[in-house]
């Protein structure tokens, strides 16, 4: 048994001249090309996949092998899974050549050979660097180049990865950071074989909201909390990343967004505490600015689906809606987010987030006490932010809910970091109703942006559209402006922790 370590991109074809280039300045130990064929195998009941296992086979010029690959960690796109291989004789994997104690309690091995079926096959080039660095650590290069392919469905594979033979996890993230110096370079997640599952109709990934999920430890440190925090928003971001690559469904890169600002938060929060990282808040700015009309284009997208009713009540609305489309098409370019999320500088910032989960953090353990402490000061302080700004006035109109979006979407990411040390019917019963308001802002937003496409109508259709969107901007702000005063006068939960 073995556990490799590895760091994957997903690359363009061109990559390759230039990965040859900067390679040529190591030393080379060895260097070879030769063709791959892998076939993946998992039960009728996908048995493998619910294991966390992948069983696979290879072969190769004069040599063929099996392979299981057990339940690992993918830490921002660092991998490092346990992998048995052995020799194979024949097509199929024989699982009773494998060590007993890889399977769970109470497997019948005998019944998961019966039930194996192969899903899909891997067939690719690789071309392969064996080099070693200027203080002697040694790492596997490896391009890879070819199809995946399950029935009818193929998809292409062209990918880098990094396998660290001899040395530290940092020598191998000093040659990755090489790498992204390289354009059409992104950082990959997503295995081989998942990709396959994908393509076998196996697996289905989809649009998911962000839940942090801390587990409680006996003797948990701030360190813990926020590798943890940033753990669960990065791998939120890189799903959602690639889903939208392969869907251009702006649902999922708005949850993109949502990784992206819950990190840039956690740093904010733990500023004082963290020691020098890589990772520059002014990157984080940089990425959010890129995304900044997001927003904009998914509140579109929600008029186009979910208000059918109300457009429909337009003078003229399948011209509108025309309209409406357009809009967003302005917002949001595909090939544009292709371009960024393929480029240097964003490799270079997912880089940065993957070696700073990879390396840990140092910090002096503190008792439950003392994290309640740090937790309740950062939440009174952006209560305070809160209480000090119009949220807390009389009277609000539309434009005064507009205008502070952002300072309430803050103060809810603020608690999202520290929840898990409050009981949760408190908790939740205080911040419902600001998620309500946050609810009721993106709607007023919403229809904001169907007024600017109301001011571009003939006169007469536009007046009565915007009675229309009078009344219901009207209704909304009623409900906000009840549940907005009745939220002010609940007892924050953290002061009765």
């Amino acid at each position: 048994m073995s556990t490799e370590v590895e760091i994957k991109f997903v690359v363009k074809p061109q990559v390759k001249s230039q990965l040859a280039t900067l390679l040529a300045d190591y030393v080379i130990i060895e260097q070879a090309v030769k063709p791959l064929s892998n076939t993946y195998f998992d039960t009728t009941t996908s048995q493998f996949r619910q294991f966390d296992f992948g069983l696979r086979t290879r072969k190769s010029l004069n040599f063929a092998e099996q392979t299981i690959k057990t339940a690992g960690i993918v830490r921002g796109g660092l991998h490092q899974r346990p992998e048995y291989n052995l020799p194979l004789d024949g097509d199929v994997p024989t699982l009773v050549d494998f060590p007993a104690e890889i399977w769970p309690p109470e497997t019948n091995v005998a019944q998961l050979q019966a039930d194996l079926v192969d899903l899909f096959t891997t067939d690719f080039e690789r071309t392969m660097w064996h080099i070693q660095l200027p203080n002697r650590a040694e790492i596997e290069v490896v391009f890879d180049q070819g199809m995946a392919r399950s029935g009818d469905n193929s998809y292409p594979i062209c990918e880098i990865e990094l396998e660290l033979v001899r040395g530290t996890i940092a020598d191998l993230f000093t040659l990755a950071q090489q790498i992204t110096q390289l354009d059409n370079v992104r950082l990959g997640n997503v295995s081989k074989a998942k990709r396959g599952y994908q393509l076998a109709g196996l697996y289905h990934p989809k649009v998911k909201p962000l839940v942090l999920t801390i587990p409680k430890r006996e003797a948990e440190t701030l360190a813990d909390i926020f590798l943890t925090t940033l753990t669960q928003s990065y791998a939120h971001w890189q799903h959602h990343e690639q889903l939208y690559l392969d869907t251009q469904d702006i649902d999922a890169l708005a949850e993109v967004l949502v990784g992206v600002t819950l990190i840039q938060q956690t740093l904010q929060t733990y500023i004082n505490i963290l020691p020098e990282i890589a990772l520059k808040q002014t990157e984080l700015n940089w990425l959010q600015q890129q995304l900044s009309n997001v927003d904009r284009a998914t509140q579109l997208q929600h008029v186009l689906i979910h208000n059918g009713q109300l457009l429909r009540k337009f003078p003229e609305h399948k011209r509108i809606s025309k309209e409406l489309q357009a809009l967003q098409s302005s917002y949001i370019d595909f090939t544009d987010i292709d371009t960024l999320f393929n480029s240097s500088r964003y490799a270079r910032i997912m880089l940065a987030v993957s070696q700073l989960l990879s390396q840990g953090l140092s910090s002096v353990k503190l008792d439950s006490g003392n994290i309640l402490s740090f937790s309740n000061s950062h939440l009174q302080a952006s209560w305070q932010n809160v209480l000090d700004s119009p949220l807390s006035e009389a009277q609000l109109d539309a434009a005064g809910y507009l205008q502070l979006q952002t300072k309430l979407k803050q103060n809810l990411l603020i608690g999202h970091c520290f929840s898990h040390h409050y009981a949760s019917e408190c908790r939740d019963k205080f911040r419902l109703p600001w998620q309500d308001i946050l609810q009721g802002i993106e709607d007023l937003a919403v229809l904001d942006m169907l007024m600017i496409v109301v001011r571009q109508q003939p006169e007469a259709i536009a007046l009565q559209i915007n009675k229309l969107l009078d009344r219901r901007q009207r209704s909304l702000l009623d409900a906000m402006e009840q549940t907005r005063h009745q939220a002010l006068t609940m007892r924050p939960y953290w002061l009765t922790a």
